[in-house]
């Protein structure tokens, strides 16, 4: 299989298996997307308030074991705020896109809905997972290895495959308005992501050199890490670019509006995508750990991500109400 419609192919896969599942269970109540925002935020809730915390931390943050844990349960309220309206717009895009029926926009809209689903669970459910194996290797030093290769992997993976699921289902969006045709001039926009590619790469490497914190081969930390990572922000990128592009070819200025939010959203998620990365790649060794200094990085990564996935379920909350009225 050529290796320019892999990623397509994956993606499409996925939406078949995910497609017959959601058939086969039709006869079976399942929870909605704000249950299971329920389930896995008292998961992760409890996992990280009820676990140990990892000693070595501790004393890398100069702090107390109770300090520790008011600065974990401080953070928790903005990342149950961020897994809410990723699971908020998950919720009304799935409502949309039902609406629709089997109108082709609406199976776009479904496509798209099913990449937002990615997007909500690939938010949680990589901290739950990250919450358990630091609990392992902080008692087990063999493991810690092993645990931050896993981790780096679930924090890569799970998003590059929503974003290509939000992509397939803007294309197909795109196709379906009179005159949709995705243009993009490369001569503006490759300098800037030429030049975010190489001091991603940099920095990576740089960091790879000086710390070894993947505890991965120079070729495997290109090939399954530094690569995946700018392709999945292209892809988030391009998904972005073509559902505005669709509301500038669709009729009404209320429709218009929050389609254009919502393209607006997953721009500002894939900006505070690439801020985060760059932030745990050139600040993660260099800053001085002090819990305060710790706390106001997160905080301000995570204020740009609220602001991407606000605007997200601003925009198909919009949607919602439009095709109710």
């Amino acid at each position: 299989m050529p290796a320019t419609i892999f990623p397509s192919f994956v993606a499409e896969y996925t939406e078949r298996v995910l497609y017959k599942w959601n058939e086969r269970s039709r006869v079976i109540p399942k929870p909605t997307p704000m249950c299971w925002f329920v389930i896995l935020s008292v998961l992760a809730i409890g996992l990280a308030l009820g676990l140990p915390p990892d000693p070595h931390a501790v004393a890398q943050l100069h702090t107390s074991p109770l300090a520790y844990r008011v600065a974990v349960a401080t953070l928790l309220v903005p990342y149950v705020l961020i897994w809410y309206a990723s699971f908020y717009a998950f919720s009304k895009l799935q409502e949309y896109s039902r609406s629709l029926k089997d109108a082709e926009d609406g199976v776009a809209f479904r496509k798209i809905s099913t990449g937002m689903g990615a997007v909500a669970f690939s938010l949680v459910v990589p901290t739950i997972i990250s919450l358990i194996l630091n609990a392992i290797a902080a008692h087990h030093s063999g493991f810690k290895a092993a645990s931050v290769i896993i981790d780096n992997y679930m924090s890569l993976f799970p998003g590059l495959l929503s974003f290509l699921l939000l992509y397939n289902g803007a294309r197909m969006l795109l196709r379906t308005a009179p005159g949709g045709v995705e243009k993009l001039d490369v001569r503006w926009h490759a300098p800037w992501f030429l030049l975010l590619s190489v001091l991603f790469a940099y920095f990576t490497i740089e960091n790879q050199y000086r710390w070894h914190p993947y505890h991965l081969t120079l070729w495997l930390l290109i090939v399954t890490f530094i690569v995946p990572y700018l392709y999945g922000w292209t892809v988030g990128i391009l998904s972005a670019y073509n559902l505005h592009l669709y509301a500038r070819t669709v009729r009404g200025a209320l429709y218009q509006r929050p389609i254009k939010q919502f393209a607006g959203g997953i721009a500002t998620v894939i900006v505070a995508s690439t801020v985060i990365q760059f932030a745990n790649v050139t600040l993660g060794q260099r800053v001085d750990k002090s819990l305060g200094t710790v706390l106001a990085i997160d905080y301000g990564l995570l204020i740009v991500l609220a602001a991407g996935l606000g605007l997200m379920a601003l925009g198909t909350r919009k949607l919602n109400k439009i095709e109710q009225v």
